[in-house]
């Protein structure tokens, strides 16, 4: 049987965030593989800036080209 558990290192300890599941005392090999960290929190005003170009991508024009002409004095 193969499962990932997320856990936390205290020392030589590693705290598992779910229970594996398996009898008291029985024998496991562990692969220790280093999860990324998360990136820090957006700042507000950069949070502002991708929802509004996020609402430009999904505005549902595919050819951006063909309405290029619009904004042309």
């Amino acid at each position: 049987m193969e499962k990932t558990i997320l856990g936390t290192i205290h020392g030589r300890m590693i705290e598992l965030l779910e229970d594996p599941g398996l009898a008291e005392g029985q024998q496991v090999e562990v692969r220790v593989i280093v999860a990324p960290t998360a990136p820090p929190p957006m700042r507000e005003g950069l949070a502002k800036v991708y929802a509004i170009l996020g609402e430009r991508y999904s505005s549902g024009a595919t050819d951006t080209a063909a309405r290029h002409n619009e904004h042309q004095p």
